[in-house]
């Protein structure tokens, strides 16, 4: 079996392809740690330098050898990168949020699967969860027309599968956030080191054809081709014999004769093919050091003395919230009313809030454990809490003023997030195994999923026109006032997850049936001309069917 370095030939013995699960597919075993190994000289003493050296040649060795098994299994994993291009492209081509989407989802963690038991490897605990959390985030992105959540939901999901396939890989139990997001960006940075490899392992097992069973693959090939003209004649016949079959092929080939189609696609198709192999190579054949190495040897009195005068700070402005804010009481500065005093800050302290986070973290993962400390971050903790809390009863006084927003209904939705994060941290303190970034995974994927499924286009909507009341009216769909004093023109910036709640609530009138129009010209403009099933939306199709209601 040859070695293999991203192309990089290392012998010039041809490569046998073998069976999967044959002697060749299994992991291959650590190298024996003996002089005289990959090339060191036996009567070299073993210095720091030489033992570095040997170790980093044994690791080459381990990836070359894992190279070389990805290759000899070039048969499968290619024809799953084949498949995975031209599925995808079916499932995505100029089609963000149809109801192709989560077969997309299902598609990818199915050929993860497969991969996976191709090389006897068993789902471990918790990849279920990450599976069920894409599942259901692929779904929402049909169920919606925002762009912004079809855009947040791409990265969820690719941020998901990274975790998903570093899970499988390693052993992650003790992985922190930080340890886990630099693996993730080593993971990807080494998938663009193996971009070689496909072309590669490609070129070799196009010459090792010949060999044994993948001589089937001519035959599939030459019976592919000689189905051509039999489809071709076909095709004619049912076409004369049928007007629709008619219509939707000549549009067909039509679309798939333009230059301006056809390579997207063949470039879409192509991207698929390479990213998946090069993945599957990072992720076999890259390593990443399992180990988290403990950084906390800095004396905690630094510490101490920093956070505990901030900690000072943080009580009176704590005990401040408390008085005027929570209780009303106290005497405000001349000129300050306590709604002008409550509706004013929440951004300072959502920044805040987010800081202390931050800092508290840092103490945890660089200051040795001490029960001062512990208790110092505590009390950061609580403080941090009154903060969170007290902007969140300034953001509602706000929206009940000033009517709700996107931005205002993200930081309604974020600070409560931030406040069961925050939980995390003080079970860290006192617990210094506590599994924080599955903690905060599970956190943020249950809120996003909260976020994404309740259509926040929607409960804008519904919010500003109940407050507006009867008689909400748009004088011009496309020259407003982006921040009326009654929330109602603020509708024109919304997606068609606002149909229902316009329909619904808002009174019967020219803006009404301008303002549906303009919801379906942007979901159009944004996700695809033309209604097909690959396209289905179920809000955009919902935008559609109150449109033509109010046109008659």
């Amino acid at each position: 079996m040859s070695d293999l370095y991203c192309g990089a030939e290392v012998t010039e013995a041809p490569v046998e392809y073998e069976k999967p699960g044959a002697a060749g597919t299994a992991d291959v075993p650590e190298l024996a740690d003996v002089p005289g190994e990959s090339g060191m000289p036996q009567n070299v003493s073993q210095s720091t330098g030489w033992k570095a050296t040997s170790e980093e040649m044994r690791r080459e060795e381990r990836q070359r050898k894992r190279l070389a098994i990805v290759e000899a299994d070039f048969g499968f994993i290619g024809m799953l990168c084949l498949a995975f291009g031209l599925m995808g492209t079916f499932f995505l081509y100029k089609n963000p949020s149809g109801i192709t989407f989560p077969l997309f989802v299902v598609m990818v963690y199915g050929f993860s699967w497969m991969i996976l038991r191709r090389r006897g490897i068993h789902m471990k605990r918790g990849s279920w969860f990450l599976v069920g959390v894409s599942l259901l985030i692929g779904i929402s992105t049909c169920m919606t027309a925002d762009t912004t959540i079809h855009s947040l939901n791409k990265l969820a999901l690719f941020l998901l599968l990274c975790v998903f396939v570093l899970h499988q890989r390693y052993r992650d139990g003790q992985w922190n956030i930080g340890k886990y997001m630099t693996a993730i960006v080593l993971f990807l940075c080494r998938a663009l080191g193996f971009l070689g490899c496909p072309f590669r392992h490609g070129t070799r097992f196009l010459k090792s054809i010949h060999n044994r069973k993948y001589k089937n693959v001519v035959w599939v090939l030459a019976g592919i081709c000689a189905a051509v003209p039999v489809v071709i004649i076909l095709s004619i016949l049912l076409a004369t014999a049928d007007r629709v079959f008619e219509s939707v092929l000549s549009k067909g080939i039509s679309e798939f004769l333009n230059p301006f189609t056809v390579i997207p696609i063949v470039f879409q198709i192509f991207f698929g093919i390479i990213s998946m192999y090069c993945l599957i190579c990072s992720a076999w054949a890259g390593e990443i050091t399992e180990e988290v190495k403990d950084k906390r040897n800095a004396e905690p009195l630094i510490a101490v003395a920093f956070m505990a005068f901030i900690g000072a700070i943080y009580l009176l402005f704590c005990g401040i919230q408390v008085v005027y804010l929570f209780m009303g009481r106290g005497q405000l500065p001349d000129g300050l009313t306590y709604a002008e005093y409550a509706r004013q800050g929440f951004f300072q302290l959502l920044f805040v809030a987010v800081l202390n986070l931050v800092m508290v973290l840092m103490c945890l993962k660089y200051f040795r454990r001490s029960a001062v400390l512990n208790g110092v971050l505590l009390v950061i903790s609580l403080c941090t809490y009154v903060m969170v809390a007290s902007a969140f009863y300034r953001m509602v006084l706000y929206v009940q003023q000033y009517h709700l927003t996107y931005l205002r209904l993200l930081v309604l939705w974020f600070l409560p997030m931030l406040a069961v994060l925050m939980a995390g941290v003080v079970a860290l303190i006192f617990r210094n195994r506590f599994p924080l970034f599955w903690h905060c995974l599970a956190v943020i994927s249950v809120f996003y999923l909260a976020l994404a499924w309740m259509k926040p286009d929607y409960q804008i909507a519904r919010y500003n026109l109940a407050a507006a009341g009867e008689g909400a009216v748009i004088t011009d769909v496309y020259q407003s006032d982006y921040y009326s004093r009654d929330g109602v023109d603020y509708l024109t910036r919304l997606s068609a997850d606002a149909a229902p709640a316009v329909a619904e609530l808002m009174g019967e009138s020219d803006g009404k049936q301008r303002l549906l129009e303009k919801y379906v010209f942007d979901y159009e403009k944004n996700c695809g001309w033309g209604v097909e099933i690959r396209r289905y939306n179920v809000s955009f199709a919902k935008a559609l069917e109150i449109l033509d209601q109010s046109r008659r």
